[in-house]
């Protein structure tokens, strides 16, 4: 008679599985909003000068670099949403523009649907990055802020008020911390959802309008 040994299966700790993913989704949020103000700053703004200055010539160039951009930008973001999105993001089949004359690549940027929906997010990108870098940043300052208040909280004015004074629970230095101490452990706790939600809500976004077919 033989006996099969079952191996037992390892699954990660919690702390092991929740951790990599808020450290990514916050690398994400905090850094798509200075990546939204290039965007807007580079492909909005040459945009702008480029067809105000059509009519000599000198902005012709100036556009196509625009656009151009604005599908770097793109390319950019779809491989920076796929480990957000946990799936890799088709890339569209944009037209080519390696036509030999320059009025032919200049239509073919012009003429290709995906290199304005790439123009359009440049230009939008800044608002959902905006509310998610908002959210994630205020979550995050809220536990750093109430863990570590016990060490700086002496150097506020004396004359202050804090918030656990003004809900009547006295105004001890120590009552103080505790009372921050247990709002930045609440903060915490929530801190891996709103993150990732934060990150998702900025991802879908891009993908909506970056995605291939």
């Amino acid at each position: 008679m033989t006996t099969t040994q079952i191996e037992p299966v390892l699954t990660p700790a919690p702390v092991a599985r929740v951790l990599p993913r808020l450290a990514a989704d916050t690398r994400y949020v905090l850094t798509g909003l200075p990546m939204a103000l290039a965007a807007v700053l580079v492909c909005v703004t040459a945009l702008s000068v480029g067809l105000g200055l059509a009519v000599l010539w000198v902005g012709v160039p100036l556009s196509f670099f625009a656009l151009m951009q604005a599908r770097g930008f793109a390319t950019a973001e779809r491989e920076r949403i796929a480990p957000v999105l946990e799936r890799e993001v088709p890339a569209p089949a944009y037209r080519s523009a390696g036509a030999p004359t320059l009025p032919a690549r200049l239509f073919a940027v012009v003429a290709d649907r995906q290199t304005w929906r790439d123009l359009a997010h440049a230009a939008l990108r800044w608002i959902p990055s905006s509310i998610a870098f908002t959210v994630v940043a205020v979550w995050w300052t809220a536990v750093l802020g109430g863990l570590t208040w016990v060490l700086w909280g002496w150097s506020l004015p004396a004359d202050s008020k804090e918030v656990p004074e003004l809900l009547g629970f006295g105004g001890a230095y120590l009552t103080s911390a505790a009372f921050y101490g247990v709002l930045a452990v609440a903060f915490l706790v929530t801190l891996p959802a709103v993150a990732r939600r934060a990150a998702l809500f900025e991802a879908r976004f891009a993908e909506r309008l970056l995605a291939g077919d």
